[in-house]
């Protein structure tokens, strides 16, 4: 009984340590449903879906908080910001949004998505091809 307790507690050290270097790449912050609002102001179905989700909820913008992927300390600019991936739980609802995102520097020269722009020069970003789903 207690080879089977050791082996599986020696199972979880691995998943442990798994979650731990995720997180750290995945770090997430808070943002106001406003604030997400106008990150998708140009998804104009997207808006009005969650505007009806508010509306049949009776719920405020200002009550609902969401979760957003932070840009870390090493982006000189846009440390501490927040952009796409989202979620928001509206309701019973939890509404996620996805993006792909490009950087440009502080002339509006494109530097390049999340894995080719360089944080020390990225000043601003646009999220793209907005993507999300309601469940349940």
């Amino acid at each position: 009984m207690r080879a089977v307790a050791k082996i599986g507690f020696a199972a979880l050290i691995p998943a442990g340590l798994m979650a731990l270097a995720t997180s750290a790449a995945w770090a997430d912050g808070t943002l106001g449903l406003d604030e997400v609002l106008v990150a998708v102001d140009k998804a104009p179905k997207l808006v009005e879906e969650i505007k009806a989700e508010l509306s049949r909820n009776s719920l405020k913008l200002g009550g609902v908080t969401c979760l957003g992927a932070r840009h870390g300390n090493h982006w000189t600019y846009l440390g501490g910001g927040r952009a796409a991936p989202y979620q928001c739980q509206i309701g019973q609802r939890l509404l996620k949004i996805e993006a792909d995102r490009v950087y440009f520097d502080a002339r509006g020269e494109l530097l390049g998505d999340l894995e080719k722009a360089d944080p020390k020069r990225a000043k601003t970003f646009r999220e793209e091809n907005l993507r999300w789903t309601w469940t349940p």
